[in-house]
């Protein structure tokens, strides 16, 4: 018999202090220009965001929220992380 477990989730903020701590000035300025409501939402949810040069990668569990990123929140994620594209896909 198989046994199951899962790994508890651990929010976007928590997860990016220990694994790329230079990216939470860029969140603690996104986090201000959404709103605690939407950042803790859309944001601090994301499966993955990752920075690549002038590039940023956003994973995210749903569809609806990479359209919902993708819609309003876009030039804001931007701005905060001084990127030229923004590549959003759902897991």
């Amino acid at each position: 018999m198989e046994t199951r477990y899962s790994i508890p989730f651990i929010p976007l903020d928590k997860r990016l202090a220990t694994e790329a701590p230079q990216l939470l000035p860029a969140l603690e300025s996104l986090k201000n220009a959404l709103g605690p409501q939407n950042f803790e939402k859309y944001i601090n949810s994301l499966v993955s965001l990752r920075r690549v040069d002038d590039q940023l990668l956003i994973i995210t569990k749903r569809e609806m929220n990479r359209s919902i990123i993708v819609s309003r929140f876009l030039p804001a994620i931007m701005a905060s992380f001084a990127v030229k594209a923004v590549r959003v896909i759902n897991q």
